[in-house]
Order: C-alpha cells, then structure tokens, then sequence
C-alpha cells in the first residue's frame, strides 16, 4: 500500500468533510469530458470515466417499475491505494444541457463523498419517495435527489487530493448501472370482440374484477402485484369469461379474450341421414353451433320414417345440443 503525509490526508480530508452539504449549493464548474450512458428497458449498461469526468445516465422512456438505480463502480488498484484523493457528487438543476462535447457546466450539487479504499463501490440511488429499499453493509443507500419525472442522473468525478502519482491520468473507473424494480408488472388485455352479420364488431360495456374487486383498467392495461392473479369479465352483453395469470416483475403479460355473444347457440349431434327441422324452418349445416333466439323453440327430427319432436326453451348465455341417438336394446327370452 503506497502511503502519503499524514498532514496531506487530514487536510485534505477535513476539506472533503467541509464540502459534504448541509444544504444543496450550486456550482460553477468544469469536467475533462462527460461520458453519455442510457439505461435500456431492461437490462444493465456499461460505461468508463476518468478522475475528472462527469458520467450522464440517461433513464429509459417507460419508468414505470423503476424505484431506484444501482451504481457499481470498480476501483483501480491504483486509486483505492489513494483512498479519500477523488470524491464523487451528483448535481440537479443543470443550467447547460449535458451531451459529449460539454465541458463546462452550472448546477446544484446534491450530495459529496469521496471514493472509499477498496476495489469496489455499490451506490443505491433512491427515484421514488416511498421506496422499499434497505441499507445494507454491501452498499451505499443515497438519499433520495431525483425522482421519476427527472430524464438524467448527473454524476461527477473529481480530484480532491494533493500529491497523488501522475499515473492517475490513465486510471478509469468501470461503472455499471443497474435498474432496481418495485415487486410488480404490467397487465395487457388483448379484447376481441364478437361481429354482426356484416362483420362489424359488436361493442357493449362490460366490468373487469381482478381478485374479486372491480377495477378500472386504462387503456385496458393496469399494474398488479407480482404472482398469481384472477380475471373476470361479467357483462349482460356478452358470456362472462374468467382467467387465470401469472405476473412477474417489470414485465408485461399479455392475456387475449375473446368476448363471445350471449345469444344462445345450438348444435346437432345426429346420425347420417337424418333430417332436422327447427320452428319448422329445414336445418342443413351442422358442423359448427349456430345461433338462435331466446325463448321456445321446437326441433323436430325425421330418420328412417320415425319422426321426433322436442322442446328447447332457449335461454341467453347458453350453449345447447340436440343429440338423437338410436339404440337398440336386445334380451334373451325363454
């Protein structure tokens, strides 16, 4: 471990110590270079910088499950052997607007520290107030200085030591910055409405309970807590339909519907051959259901010269088939 006079460290020191802010305070100030950094959907990313240089890390479009950035910062051997010799701050209210070529900038700094002596520093970056994060003895929780709303973190390095070895200028920090999401993610309903007969959607109002309470969805897209969820649609439009899901954090589930009419429908099961009738209207396709009118209707079957009659008292929301079955029913006689 290199070493360095005692009375150079404790002034220096103390100097750092008179800087760290009671209030915030803004700062005429100038950087060797700002290195731009954005932080994708997901996922982390990488950047570089120098003793003096001021790091911009731009934060993603959608921050809806974003509660705080994770600031890993590898020291060089070199720096940590020079513990307390460069400090780092984070500024707000930038009169400049930061990009690659801007050195000299005004702001108001927020918080000062210096880089401790050991390879490595996690920070903790609080963007909402009511946040779920807890200090540990791995890293460093800041306080709260940015919030959603703001589209930069600005942070910046800066030398704070006399006497440290010329090697310094070719020594970089590795900084990775990594999201940390609140415990939840995003519903998407995908609703397909059933058509007329000139194939035009049949749009009607409906209520969506999720877990058993009714909910207001946005754009049919709400956000839910982590885990196991059940959707239901009740309308007096449609069939109601219900829905088992699964949301994980940060991600977006996507669940499709398709709302089917309540008008009943009817299919036939029948032997080959067999004519069918209903409301004395001939019947000819029975592949698929088709639909049918609430309230009674009379289906009559003719096969083989033997004529049947039935009943069906249709009811809206339901699904009904008419089944004829043949049997033939042998015993043995004495």
């Amino acid at each position: 471990m290199k070493t360095i006079c005692i009375y150079t460290r404790i002034c220096i020191f103390t100097a750092v110590c008179f800087l760290l802010p009671v209030f915030a305070t803004t700062e005429v100030f100038r950087v060797h270079k700002t290195i731009m950094t954005k932080m994708p959907e997901s996922g982390n990313t990488e950047c570089t910088a120098g003793i003096n240089d001021a790091v911009v890390i731009q934060l993603p479009q959608d921050t809806s499950f974003l509660q705080a950035i994770e600031i890993e910062i590898k020291i060089p051997e070199d720096i940590a052997a020079y513990w307390d010799s460069v400090a780092y701050s984070f500024y707000t209210d930038l009169q400049q607007t930061p990009d690659s070529t801007r050195i000299d900038y005004t702001g108001t700094r927020m918080y000062i520290n210096t880089i401790p002596g050991r390879l490595s520093l996690n920070l903790v970056l609080p963007l909402q107030e009511n946040h779920s994060l807890k200090q540990n003895p791995y890293s460093v929780l800041l306080p709260q200085m940015y919030s959603l709303e703001d589209k930069i973190i600005f942070m910046r390095f800066q030398l704070v030591m006399k006497g440290i070895p010329e090697s310094f200028d070719k020594n970089y920090f590795l900084i990775t910055v990594k999201p940390v999401y609140v415990d939840k993610g995003r519903l998407q309903l995908d609703i397909t409405y059933p058509v007329d007969g000139e194939q035009q959607s049949i749009k009607k109002p409906y209520t969506v309970y999720i877990d058993e309470k009714q909910v207001a969805l946005e754009n049919n897209t709400g956000i839910l807590d982590t885990g196991m969820h059940h959707l239901s649609l009740i309308s007096d439009y449609y069939r109601n339909e219900t829905r088992t899901f699964s949301i994980e954090q940060a991600q977006t589930t996507t669940l499709v519907v398709q709302l089917r009419d309540i008008t009943p429908t009817l299919q036939f099961s029948v032997p080959v051959g067999t004519e069918i009738f209903l409301d004395e209207n001939p019947v000819s396709n029975i592949d698929t259901p088709f639909l049918i009118t609430q309230g009674e209707h009379i289906i009559r079957f003719i096969v083989g010269g033997y004529e049947v009659v039935q009943k069906l008292q249709a009811v809206n929301g339901r699904s009904y088939i008419a089944n004829l079955s043949i049997d033939i029913d042998i015993t043995e006689s004495e």
